[in-house]
């Protein structure tokens, strides 16, 4: 029986529109909105701003075009993503400001909020911070507490505490703006971006029917002051989508998904960036329903118009490639989903530096593909790499650090280091419960992946407890036909079956592909996998005729996902193979047999066991068809590949200090 599970999601959505967008001061322009399909600008465009900031600076500093000169040069370093050279003409800018007009002025104010929405995106949230707090205290003593100003700088003040992970403070912040914008009817529309705000951070605290009323909130409010298909109410969709896709409702994330898209090409045209950006998110839905060919051509089309829109170094190029990489990982294909991480990586490094959190996750996502080609001391390094860089920047028991934990217990896993996968698991468990609490649905991931890990080591009382709980909460969050409790239930039955519960294996299996089929997922590799270990379960109570059709109906599904020469392929079809030859259909299995065997043979590095397997049921054929010189053959091979089995773990086993 082949085991499978899901880990803590990395990088897999573009983040060209976040959902915890900032608020553009009032009579200006957020530089990070501004010409949102442009290139960033020309050598001309500059010296142009550059010549207007020489020219004003003739007028005299007092002269309000000398700082709006300024401003404009610093939005334009800033689109650019030539951050260095922004932040300087930003303080500039603000030294003029404070001079010209105080400490305390709004045109102060202004600046700092600006300047803070650049050092936010580079992760320097500390200072982003300090700068959003003085432009925050500036407008509580020149307007007070209740100004839309004031509501402003806390929807910003917000957005920088959920970039840090600090969730419950920026709920807190959130709810204040809210409180603000609801005495101002002309600020509704600043109403639906906050609400639309505070829903993502209740989602990030796992508080979700709250988000998902004022999604609804925010997407009702929208609409009623413009329309149905205005821009705006296209990001709550966009946003609103995202948050089903999390919680794995993908049939009901791809119609608003749909919609966002549909708006944004009818009213920005087919090549906008707002187009890239729905292609990627509803690729993330197709992606785990198991539309692979669906999910890859939206995602070589948002790279496309990224990559006209931008040019090929930009971070939201970055974005279709982390999402290119992420299916290719799905469909095996390790060598190409490396591949676009590395150049996802080279743009993130060479935009933000070398020490942006951004660039942990691609590091993340690359560690992942080399443990799956069974690279795993690099798969360690790179990870390694990712927890320094997010060590410095959040500390010991952030919640980015409970991911490089996890994903540390997976390298650790695969390599059969059990007692060090299991204590890394655990670390990001009670990173996870103390920033989250104990029944948040990472939690339950967490516990998924602990619980393979224990079954892999036949630790299944432990395995089973794990499971359970994990099931708990999911059901208790999202309700029994959950899709993410499907793939917790298929485990569960692997520790059932491996015990010989076949009875409550069964069930156990049923009920997992139950939900995957209400759920409109039955073409996904983990659908395929459940059918293939439910047969694996009748071929060990000789229901032969039940087990057949599972294994091709997942044989099918699995060809459909990976093509027919993937060697992924042989563990299913030697299975079939098996029921054909235990059914007396000869005839019908030889050809799985061969082409298992083809496939196995080819393949590197040698997947031993299966190897083992398919040698022995092609060797009970030959024997039932008197081929018996045949059959001796191919039974010599099977001890062959279990005596290089032995001997490869025999030199793989590390030795330890006395």
């Amino acid at each position: 029986m082949k085991l499978f599970h899901i880990a803590v999601p990395l990088s897999m959505v573009c983040c060209a529109f976040t959902a915890n967008g900032q608020l553009p001061i009032p009579g200006t322009q957020n530089s990070s909105e501004a010409q949102p399909h442009k290139q960033s600008g020309s050598a001309q465009d500059v010296n142009v701003l550059m010549g207007a900031v020489q020219q004003a600076s003739e007028f005299a500093e007092s002269d309000p075009r000398y700082e709006a000169a300024l401003r404009n040069l610093a939005r334009f370093y800033y689109r650019g993503h030539s951050y260095a050279e922004a932040e300087s003409v930003y303080k500039h800018a603000l030294v003029v400001s404070e001079k010209v007009h105080g400490a305390q002025h709004e045109e102060t104010a202004t600046l700092l909020n600006d300047l803070a929405l650049m050092l936010q995106e580079e992760a320097r949230f500390p200072e982003a911070q300090a700068f959003l707090q003085r432009a925050l205290a500036i407008r509580e003593v020149a307007f007070g507490s209740g100004n839309p100003l004031t509501a402003t700088s806390l929807n910003n003040l917000a957005s920088v505490y959920s970039s840090e992970g600090q969730y419950s403070e920026a709920e807190t912040l959130y709810k204040r703006a809210l409180a603000i914008w609801e005495k101002f009817e002309p600020e509704e529309l600043n109403l639906a971006t906050t609400l639309d705000n505070l829903a993502s951070v209740e989602q990030d605290l796992g508080k979700y029917s709250q988000a998902e009323e004022h999604f609804r909130r925010a997407l009702a409010v929208r609409q009623k002051i413009v329309g149905p298909n205005d821009t705006g109410v296209a990001m709550i969709l966009n946003n609103f989508g995202m948050y089903y896709n999390e919680q794995a409702r993908y049939t009901e994330a791809e119609p608003l998904l749909r919609r966002a898209l549909a708006i944004w090409e009818e009213s920005l045209g087919p090549e906008h960036p707002n187009v890239a950006t729905a292609l990627c998110n509803v690729s993330t839905a197709w992606r785990h329903e198991g539309k692979y060919s669906e999910a890859a051509t939206a995602l070589q089309r948002s790279l496309a118009i990224w990559e006209k829109a931008y040019g090929p170094g930009h971070p939201k190029v970055a974005s279709a490639l982390i999402n290119l990489g992420v299916l290719q990982r799905t469909l095996r294909n390790y060598p190409e989903a490396e591949s676009n991480f590395r150049r996802a990586l080279a743009i993130w490094e060479k935009t933000f530096g070398p020490e942006h959190p951004g660039v942990a996750n691609i590091l993340s996502n690359i560690a992942l593909a080399r443990q799956n080609e069974g690279q795993f001391s690099d798969a360690e390094n790179l990870l390694e790499r990712a927890m320094a860089i997010r060590q410095k920047l959040f500390g010991t028991e952030h919640l980015a650090l409970a991911v490089t934990f996890n994903d540390l217990a997976e390298v650790y896993s695969s390599e059969s280091r059990y007692k060090e996968a299991e204590l890394s698991f655990l670390r990001a468990l009670a990173i996870y419960e103390k920033n989250l609490g104990p029944e948040h649905p990472n939690v339950a991931t967490v516990l998924h992946n602990l619980a393979t890990t224990q079954l892999k080591a036949g630790r299944y009382a432990a395995a089973e407890q794990n499971l359970r709980r994990a099931l708990a909460i999911r059901e208790k969050q999202f309700g029994p036909d959950d899709p993410d409790s499907a793939p917790l239930l298929s485990i569960l039955a692997g520790v059932q079956h491996m015990q010989h519960k076949y009875a409550e294996a069964e069930l156990l299996y049923k009920r997992s592909l139950a939900i995957w089929n209400k759920a409109g997922m039955t073409k996904s590799m983990d659908f395929a996998q459940t059918l293939q270990n439910l047969g694996d379960l009748y071929l060990a109570e000789h229901k032969y005729d039940e087990a057949g059709p599972l294994f091709v109906q997942a044989l099918t599904i699995k060809e459909n996902s990976l093509g027919e020469q993937h060697p992924e392929l042989a563990h299913v079809l030697t299975l079939l193979a098996a029921a054909d030859v235990f059914r007396g259909y000869y005839v019908e299995a030889e050809p799985f047999c061969r082409r298992a065997l083809g496939m196995l043979e080819k393949s590197s590095p040698p997947d031993y066991p299966a190897l083992i397997d398919a040698a022995k049921v092609y060797a009970i054929l030959l024997s039932k068809t008197q081929r018996q010189a045949q059959a001796e053959l191919f039974e010599t091979k099977a001890m062959v590949y279990a005596a290089k089995m032995k001997n490869k773990s025999r030199n793989d086993i590390k030795p330890t200090s006395p």
